[in-house]
């Protein structure tokens, strides 16, 4: 008797909680309104907040984040402080063209030859004097044991401005193109800065008769850039510069000098580096840099577990685009990224819906500055809410408005799966595979396809990127690419919100699940 009423208690409290979690779902999924997402985004993509750039005077992006603010607030979201702002101290730094000064002088002190075709290469670096410092000519700046090949060994360059070429020696004598591959660079740089040198001076391939790489660089470098207030980089250690060729030949005493000391450093396999005996470099670097303060908004729901509300889950849009063209055109980016901002934003209304919440405490967390570098997000991860140990997931959604058309050429590159209606480009480490395996259930559920096609790189493709290289378990939704990525046509027009209420509905379940399984 004892044993069959347990046994029918038992299994009525398993329906009972399976009943309470489907009703949770149907309730949390029916706030979700197409028509919400559209209104919403009619604003946000509108030209009254002139393409939410950051960094300009047009307030769009404040307005932006005053809108979700006083949204959070609204649906009753808690503040992640006193809040719903975390402040990102980012620093802007313009260089401006011709502010870079090189000056070669003799034995007696006289100038030989001077130039302002310089460029930085560490946007940090806004203001240097160097006055009559020693130099050293290092060939390709290329160290490589394997091949018993180093363009330093024998030659001491603390303290001096070390000159190389771009590229390698290989490269060179087989002729190939003069691309700058910025890992290779970056790669040689970050060595020869361990041997503590004042300067590197990088020069451009002479057989680049157009000088097309130092071209392309100095208009990319006109671009005001900026960075973290808090990043551990250090622009003194950082002076690095690219200049055309033709400074070289200063050094090595005539036209086309730098080009033979390259072929006979190619040809013979044969490092030939030295110090420069007749020269000295005075070198000035004039800029500006200012503090601007931009906001991430940060809203709250504390988990209803006395122990698991300490961990959290995290769902995440970047909420800033790319302002107005130099022909007054704007980019109102209804794709990129208003349809993620305003998913998270029906999304975060489902979970404050329910009239039990999660076990676990949800952060949405609408970054800023995700268009010049992803440094709301970098911030974020450097000042979490929650640890981030104790953060089990970041789901982040970057552009989830769009299902292929005829006029998305772009697209026909793309596997097939997320041409259809169905199909979702969905990314994932390995960090905890339980949590992959959720969105395939649920994406099933749902009639969703989730592709899986994208490259590794792609980790470094949106806001997840951080949350990634600090260990956290993520989920990055984006349904591709298109023909208006990064154009004044990605307008809310082009937006399908059936696909958008799709996406919405996966949030919320696999962040409901998220939210209350036992690890």
């Amino acid at each position: 008797m004892f044993k069959k009423m347990f046994v029918n208690y038992f299994f009525t409290l398993i329906f009972f909680c399976l009943t309470i979690s489907s009703f949770s779902q149907v309730e949390g999924i029916k706030t979700i309104n197409k028509e919400d997402l559209r209104r919403h985004l009619i604003f946000i993509a509108s030209d009254s907040l002139q393409g939410r750039k950051f960094g300009t005077e047009i307030s769009g992006l404040e307005i932006t984040a005053d809108y979700l603010k006083d949204y959070a607030q609204k649906i009753g979201l808690k503040p992640h402080i006193d809040d719903f702002f975390q402040s990102v101290g980012i620093i802007a730094t313009m260089p401006g063209l011709g502010n870079i000064f090189i000056e070669v002088v003799n034995q007696k002190k006289k100038s030989v030859f001077n130039t302002n075709s310089v460029v930085s290469l560490n946007g940090r670096l806004d203001a240097l004097e160097l006055e009559g410092e020693e130099i050293v000519i290092a060939g390709f700046g290329w160290q490589d044991p394997g091949n018993s090949y180093d363009d330093f060994e024998g030659i001491d360059v603390a303290g001096k401005i070390v000159i190389y070429a771009q590229g390698n020696p290989d490269l060179y004598l087989k002729g190939e193109n003069f691309s700058w591959n910025n890992r290779q660079e970056r790669a040689k740089f970050e060595k020869v800065f361990k041997q503590k040198p004042k300067a590197i001076i990088i020069a451009s391939n002479p057989k680049d008769k157009k000088n097309n790489t130092f071209n392309r660089i100095n208009r990319w470098n006109t671009r005001t850039k900026y960075f973290l207030n808090e990043t551990n980089e250090s622009s003194d250690e950082q002076a690095i510069f690219l200049t055309e060729p033709s400074f070289v030949d200063v050094l090595l005493g005539g036209k086309g000098r730098f080009k033979k000391y390259l072929n006979d450093i190619s040809k013979n396999k044969k490092a030939y580096s030295f110090l420069v005996n007749d020269f000295k470099i005075n070198l000035v670097v004039r800029g500006t840099s200012k503090l601007l303060d931009a906001k991430n908004v940060v809203g709250i729901i504390e988990g209803s577990d006395a122990v698991l509300k300490e961990e959290c889950v995290i769902f995440m849009a970047h909420y800033d685009h790319l302002g107005v063209n130099n022909e007054g055109e704007i980019y109102n980016g209804a794709d990129d990224n208003g349809s993620g901002t305003v998913t998270l934003m029906e999304v975060a209304e489902a979970f404050m819906s329910l009239d039990q919440k999660p076990k676990r405490s949800i952060v949405f967390l609408w970054v800023t500055a995700e268009e010049i570098g992803m440094l709301g997000s970098n911030y974020y991860t450097q000042n979490p809410v929650f640890p981030l140990d104790k953060t089990v997931a970041c789901i982040n959604l970057d552009m989830v408005g769009r299902v292929f058309e005829a006029r998305d050429s772009v697209w026909d590159k793309s596997p097939k799966l997320v041409k259809d209606f169905d199909g979702l480009f969905t990314l994932s480490n390995d960090v905890w595979p339980k949590l992959e395996q959720i969105n395939d259930s649920i994406c099933s559920e749902l009639g969703i396809i989730p592709d899986k096609s994208l490259p590794p790189g792609f980790l470094r493709s949106s806001d997840h990127y951080y949350f990634h290289e600090k260990g956290v378990p993520i989920l990055n939704y984006a349904t591709g690419y298109h023909a208006d990525y990064h154009k004044v046509s990605d307008e809310v027009s082009k937006i399908n919100f059936d696909k958008i209420k799709r996406v919405a509905d996966l949030c919320f379940l696999v962040g409901l699940e998220i939210a209350n399984i036992e690890k």
